[in-house]
């Protein structure tokens, strides 16, 4: 595997990375569009495996933070949540021209994911101890039936947090030497291919029956809010959960070893999720929201993929990234916890 000179870094889950959040800025900007059968398409394509894979490739590389329990590494994700909120409350309060206060404890936007990378390494520090079987069908089990709950899941993100907990976890006990030997397998790639190609035409074809999904794809929601929920809830979730994780696989299975220009900005993805949504505040105060779908009824979806890359790399660009940099390696207090 193909590594970048003096750094260590492997291409591969640099790859991964960039594409990854280059599909969730695109992602957020169609999100304003849902309703419409293209947005509802790719979206739910994309959030079948997008965060997930995420969250698979961050508990892959989370092992020696967890291990030494360095909380020094994973507090400074509260400082990028909390700086998440006021740069967005900020923006909007200039855009829109309206004053809301600060609600440091719920959280319905993008913060959430500061906010679940936080816990899941706490919680990691103990379910270390699980036996990595056991850890992972009871973190599976506990999404399960937390799905019933009609409370408020926005309150510290608790449940995306739940929900995507699996991925994280799966990741961390699995060695990264083991799974790329897998990935990297000629025949699974085959597999790859033909298996998102297919998914993909389902998402396309049979939208229509199966968008009512979508609310489990996006972790935040109960069974409530689903068709056949109450009954079938536990159920559809691990069927949800299975599709999720073998897209995920399929997915990392096809990305390229090689190192190009843009896999930079896979080590710069956090930079991207944090500044990405200023940009979509401003498109959206912007004529181009109502004027593109108006003007090219059929291309228009084109029109958001390609602001979707361009603000992706402004975004990925030094000097977002060294902020985030200055942020995550601040020089955090702690007392330090005795290993177990």
């Amino acid at each position: 595997m193909e590594q970048k000179k003096g750094a260590g870094r492997i291409a591969k889950w640099d790859n991964a990375r960039w594409i990854l959040i280059t599909l969730v800025v695109i992602c957020h900007f169609f999100e304003n569009y849902l309703g419409n059968p293209v947005a509802n398409s790719l979206f739910f394509y994309v959030y079948t495996f997008h965060m997930p894979a995420f969250f698979l490739i961050a508990g892959l590389f989370s092992k020696k933070t967890v291990e030494d329990r360095r909380i020094d590494k994973v507090a400074p994700y509260i400082l990028i949540y909390i700086f998440i909120k006021i740069v967005n409350w900020i923006v909007q309060m200039i855009i829109y021209g309206k004053y809301t206060s600060i609600n440091w404890f719920v959280e319905s936007g993008v913060a959430w994911f500061a906010l679940a990378m936080f816990f899941m390494y706490i919680i990691t520090f103990y379910t270390k101890r699980f036996k990595p079987v056991y850890g992972f069908v009871l973190s599976v089990v506990i999404a399960m039936i937390l799905g019933y709950t009609v409370e408020n899941t926005d309150i510290f993100c608790w449940m995306r947090i739940v929900n995507f907990y699996p991925f994280f976890y799966l990741g961390y006990v699995i060695s990264i030497e083991d799974i790329t030997k897998w990935l990297e397998n000629k025949k699974i790639k085959v597999m790859a291919i033909i298996s998102l190609i297919t998914y993909f035409v389902i998402c396309c074809v049979g939208i229509d029956k199966i968008f009512w999904l979508r609310f489990l794809l996006t972790g935040r929601s109960g069974y409530y809010r689903l068709e056949y929920g109450m009954a079938y809830g536990p159920l559809i979730r691990l069927g949800v959960y299975v599709i999720s994780f073998f897209i995920v696989f399929m997915f990392l299975s096809i990305m390229p070893k090689r190192r190009f220009i843009l896999s930079k900005i896979g080590q710069r993805s956090l930079s991207v999720y944090v500044f990405h949504y200023v940009f979509i505040y401003i498109y959206m105060a912007s004529s181009l929201y109502k004027y593109l779908p108006y003007k090219y009824p059929n291309k228009w979806w084109l029109f958001i993929v390609a602001i979707g890359i361009v603000v992706t790399f402004i975004c990925g660009t030094k000097w977002p990234d060294a902020l985030c940099k200055w942020i995550m390696n601040s020089n955090i207090k702690y007392r330090k916890n005795a290993k177990q």
